[in-house]
């Protein structure tokens, strides 16, 4: 059900995704993780090169990383020969994975109808991660995360209850934590390490009372290892085995990222406002109330982002506050996750930065992110609602369940009106004779170099951003180096050369380049082997497109990009 559903919600698997925007830039992530990942003796990338801010080179690591989904592509890449429709199927797996492996960790528990209904509700009717398919891809992929968060849970639930705890489980739950360094570092996989770490002094509590005798742990841990080594020792090293391989896969490139983006200091660039308001929790999902019928900004004042931001449904929130109080007596059980909520729910970058209490945080701007993880959290409270004996009680979970219904299709059929863009086949046609062009880089004119935190736009760097802050993803179709680049972040120092040799004068929207110019313009792209332009004449006046036609030449292809419209592209002599 959830495969088909999921399916429903792509749509479309025949080309690769792209809009001209943030849906570009998940396939070029995969794309640079394809040609700078080294793996032996330990995964690495290759973060400083010239393939974009060409010549100057760039260190990368501000790229949109989420290496399970950057694997995934280079593998499908290499295996066959290009890019493809590789994440909408990686799309569908993650939503796959999310409903089953939560049926897996709950049906033990409360039953196969509860179980059911989580699976659902964390996976394809999540609406807020259903929405940010494909245009933030990076946020919407969260399947090891709401695993991990789960299986937390479930430990704790086990605890408490003073159940016996299989070896072979505490090695998945160990393991889920390294499979969540495969997703999104600074809006996914840090809400599972959150949780965990908020989990963590009610377990050790509960057992220093359980088993009261500190002196006597080293004998108890041995011989439970003896016992369950001795039932299950083929589990066990099958466990130990999934847990190394993720370990080498992902380690390395989380330890790299991290120290990496950490000799930054970005105290100098403005911290961009974006919050939540805690009062969108309560915005059904209903015709007249969703966030797309109904603008709440103007009251709220706070940023909204996409459909869903802050909203996991009425009818959860409600089932949450009465499960919630079905066991309020037992604190240890929800304290750790309401006081991750109300963490998430407070957050503000600047004046309350809640989450930042946490190193995985550090670079967490947006604060509705966090309503991809509010479904787990209510729908582990709302999963202690027992159906009620009188007829009172009976006929509020009746219409509840009413609600929930409501809500699924109000959500999900919004969802099914906004279709998924993809490249044209005239694209990929274009960029395959620009492939064939000797040279070894392409310069897009004008070109966009900017990141999501303002660096560049004040400078004069990307004067057309919403036509052109993914021109360069394109080059996953062609394979050679750019000059411009988006990044979700870029440090004022990155953008010094650019500043130094005075491009923000030459990408002055009118402006006409002098024979000084056009001098600069052709030792420019002599001496670094340009095999030619793509020049965007929408963005040109009739004049400017005239005067770089009359220099270099006749265009030999003309397609058009998604947002930056028609672009011709001028190979450059080789006399």
């Amino acid at each position: 059900m959830t495969a088909g559903l999921g399916s429903l919600a792509v749509g479309d698997f025949s080309l690769p995704l792209s809009d001209g925007n943030d849906t570009d830039q998940y396939e070029y992530v995969g794309y640079f993780f394809n040609k700078n990942l080294m793996l032996w003796p330990l995964p690495h990338l290759n973060l400083f090169n010239t393939q974009t801010f060409y010549p100057y080179g760039i260190n990368q690591v501000f790229l949109d990383w989420g290496f399970e989904r950057d694997y995934w592509y280079a593998l499908c890449y290499r295996l066959f020969d290009g890019p493809g429709p590789y994440l909408q199927f990686y799309y569908v797996y993650s939503l796959l994975v999310t409903a089953v492996g939560t049926f897996a960790l709950i049906e033990p528990r409360f039953g196969q109808l509860k179980a059911f209904i989580l699976g659902l509700i964390v996976s394809v009717f999540n609406f807020y991660a259903l929405w940010k398919f494909p245009v933030h891809m990076n946020v919407c992929v969260d399947h090891w995360t709401v695993l991990c968060m789960v299986a937390t849970y479930r430990l704790l639930l086990d605890v408490l209850d003073r159940r016996t705890i299989s070896l072979s489980f505490l090695l998945v739950w160990v393991w889920l934590h390294l499979q969540v360094l495969g997703q999104e570092l600074g809006y996914v996989a840090g809400y599972a390490l959150t949780l965990t770490t908020l989990t963590m002094p009610v377990l050790v509590g509960t057992l220093f009372r359980q088993f009261s005798v500190p002196g006597r742990w080293p004998l108890l841990v041995r011989d439970y290892i003896v016992v369950q080594w001795k039932h299950q020792s083929m589990l066990i090293l099958g466990c130990l085995i999934i847990i190394a391989l993720s370990a080498w896969l992902y380690l390395p490139l989380t330890m790299q990222i991290a120290i990496t983006a950490w000799q930054f200091d970005f105290g100098v660039v403005p911290e961009l406002r974006a919050w939540s308001h805690p009062v969108r929790l309560l915005i059904p999902h209903l015709p007249g109330f969703h966030t797309f019928d109904f603008d709440y900004k103007p009251y709220l004042r706070d940023t909204f982002e996409s459909y869903a931001q802050g909203s996991p449904g009425l009818y959860l929130v409600v089932l949450a506050g009465i499960g919630w109080w079905q066991i309020r007596r037992r604190v240890g059980l929800w304290l750790p996750g309401v006081l991750m909520l109300l963490l998430c729910l407070l957050y503000h970058p600047v004046l309350l930065p809640t989450l930042k209490l946490f190193p995985w945080f550090s670079f967490n701007r947006h604060g509705g992110r966090s309503s991809l993880i509010y479904p787990i959290l209510l729908g582990m409270l709302a999963i202690w609602v027992t159906p009620p004996r009188r007829l009172p009680g009976q006929v509020v979970v009746g219409l509840l369940v009413v609600l929930m219904g409501a809500e699924w299709y109000t959500g999900y059929s919004q969802r099914l009106r906004m279709p998924v863009n993809l490249a044209s086949e005239s694209l990929i046609q274009y960029c395959d004779l620009v492939k064939k062009q000797p040279g070894v880089a392409v310069l897009d004119w004008p070109f966009c170099t900017i990141g999501a935190d303002g660096v560049g736009a004040k400078e004069g760097l990307c004067p057309y951003y919403d036509q052109q802050n993914a021109v360069f993803t394109f080059r996953r179709f062609y394979d050679k180096n750019g000059v411009g680049q988006y990044f979700g972040r870029l440090h004022p120092d990155q953008i010094q050369p650019f500043l130094r040799d005075g491009w923000p004068r030459l990408l002055k929207p009118g402006y006409s380049f002098t024979d000084q110019d056009w001098q600069f313009l052709d030792s420019f792209l002599r001496t670094n082997n340009f095999a030619g332009i793509n020049l965007y004449p929408d963005l040109l006046t009739p004049e400017q497109a005239t005067a770089f036609y009359r220099r270099y030449g006749n265009p030999i292809a003309e397609t058009r990009f998604p947002a930056a419209g028609r672009v011709v592209f001028i190979p450059l002599s080789r006399k």
